[in-house]
């Protein structure tokens, strides 16, 4: 019953698409119920303990997953074994869990907090593992059945925790509840899929592991300057205003997502046939299939930019609860962000497929600098306006350095391939 869901014979790109959206519209939207039924059921306060338990389980689980997805996918080579990804999995997650252990102690959290954050970080170490799976899936060019597992598990999920926290009105006992319904699922279906493609092992040597680390380094570290980058505007309104106009930015930035989510819908499917293209000097229809990319994400950017201009601000405010009459202009620039942040992402698949991923390290470096420089003095200026600005500026610095590197290396790669034959 479950192989015949998740891998029909006659699976082709366009339910691997239809896939692809449901499960990037319900992963998205997760963490927007579970904070809003949380506020709306047993407070804003407990509301405020999900969301500092969820943020730091997204930070560590940035070592979890050690950011190798897309090299993994993209090695259809396998010039690494799943074997060898299996293994490094173990080693970060545990890594994962043993800095999540220092980081609950150092902060000295008690009772209902404390049981929060720990159980937000197995439930994203549990998500590391599921994502290792996923990548498996997608490598072997079945990105459809990696979208069915997401959507069922984050459905099971999100039901365990809502109904739970429904009961209990107990924020620890509802994110406990999602972590072990999470869990359980991944048993159930992965246990039943991955044989199919070649099943778990963790064989490996030490000098594959040694190559696969160093490899994959600079992406784990992009992972980590990128963080920074996301949160510099949030950090300098928290500094220099109140909590009430850093709610009316994330209100204003969570926008910014639209975009880059409904863009991935069409990018994350490709990524193999990216990279198959590329692995078969198919450099020409490499370049075509990026510059088609390319196009999608203008023109999602400049439908969300409408329609955010048109009906953005009232239906926002309806939404939240808040007045964002002002704040027009900022929510179009933070869209703006939103289509730099799908832009730089797609030149950063197109540089790992070809390799380079150190460039991107140069990339993420940089824009750290400027970031650092400029947004807690147009933020301190300007408010809500400048955090936008500046957020947007950054990312749209790193989106020109990512295409300055694509185009070098697509040249130098080019000549090399014309050299060889």
């Amino acid at each position: 019953m479950i192989e015949k869901f998740f891998m029909p014979s006659n699976h082709n790109m366009k339910r691997t698409y239809i896939w692809t959206v449901l499960a990037g519209s319900v992963y998205a939207g997760s963490s927007f119920l579970m904070s809003m039924f949380t506020s709306k059921c047993i407070g804003v306060a407990e509301a405020g303990i999900l969301a500092l338990a969820l943020t730091i389980g997204n930070q560590l689980v940035t070592i979890g997953f050690y950011n190798i997805r897309t090299f993994q996918v993209s090695d259809v080579t396998e010039k690494y074994t799943f074997s060898d990804y299996c293994f490094l999995r173990v080693i970060t997650v545990s890594a994962m869990l043993l800095v999540g252990f220092v980081w609950v102690l150092k902060d000295s959290h008690r009772g209902v907090k404390l049981a929060a954050i720990s159980f937000a970080i197995l439930f994203r170490a549990i998500e590391a593992v599921s994502d290792l799976l996923e990548g498996r899936y997608q490598q072997k060019g079945r990105y459809d059945v990696a979208c069915k597992g997401v959507f069922v598990k984050v459905l099971s999920y999100l039901a365990a925790f809502l109904i739970t926290l429904f009961i209990t009105k107990n924020i620890a006992i509802a994110l406990g509840a999602l972590a072990v319904t999470y869990l359980i699922v991944l048993c159930i279906v992965d246990s039943r899929l991955i044989g199919r493609f070649g099943g778990v092992s963790f064989h490996t040597t030490f000098m594959r592991q040694k190559g696969l680390l160093l490899e994959g380094l600079p992406l784990f570290v992009n992972a980590f300057l990128n963080a920074y980058i996301i949160n510099a505007s949030k950090y300098a309104l928290d500094k220099y205003y109140d909590s009430e106009t850093l709610g009316i930015f994330n209100v204003l930035y969570m926008m910014a997502f639209v975009v880059n989510m409904f863009a991935s819908f069409v990018l994350k499917p490709i990524i193999s046939v990216l990279a198959e293209k590329y692995v078969k000097q198919d450099i020409s229809g490499f370049v075509k299939l990026v510059v088609r990319q390319i196009v999608v994400i203008l023109l999602v950017t400049s439908v969300c930019i409408a329609g955010a201009w048109l009906l953005g601000v009232p239906v926002l405010g309806f939404l939240f609860g808040v007045d964002l009459t002002n704040y027009k202009g900022a929510l179009c620039v933070v869209l703006i962000s939103g289509g730099f942040t799908a832009l730089y992402q797609l030149l950063q698949y197109g540089i790992i497929i070809m390799r380079h991923q150190y460039s991107t390290f140069v990339c993420c470096g940089l824009t750290v600098v400027l970031t650092y420089l400029v947004t807690p003095v147009l933020t301190k200026r300007y408010a809500v306006m400048g955090a936008s600005a500046s957020y947007t500026i950054s990312i749209g610095f790193m989106s020109a350095l990512f295409l300055g590197f694509f185009i070098y290396h697509l040249q130098k790669d080019r000549k090399q391939m014309k050299h060889r034959d």
